[in-house]
């Protein structure tokens, strides 16, 4: 099941906008983005799949702790998430039902 993702937290992901908004094959497929980011973000380039503007591979050393993505399962349904990916206290990655 594909899902579309907007970041918050972290240096770079504070104001996401509809032309940030990221595809993810499934909840796992971000959930690997998430903590990959994290932990080689600096000096391993990501690959994002942006919907509204050409994908890209990039560094990704904004990606902190406090980083999440909000899942929504349409990407043309923006006003009502349906999950967060956050950090949990030992650094795995955390999924909440919204």
């Amino acid at each position: 099941m594909r899902v579309y993702g907007l970041w918050f937290g972290g240096a770079s992901y504070t104001n996401p906008d509809d032309s940030d908004l990221e595809e993810f094959a499934s909840i796992t497929d971000a959930r690997e983005k998430l903590l990959d980011r994290y932990w080689r973000g600096c000096w391993q380039r990501s690959r994002f799949n942006f919907v509204a503007r050409t994908p890209t591979d990039t560094l990704t050393p904004g990606v902190a702790l406090s980083s999440e993505i909000l899942l929504y399962r349409s990407r043309d349904s923006l006003d009502c998430p349906g999950w967060r990916l956050s950090f949990g206290p030992r650094g795995g990655a955390r999924l909440e039902r919204l």
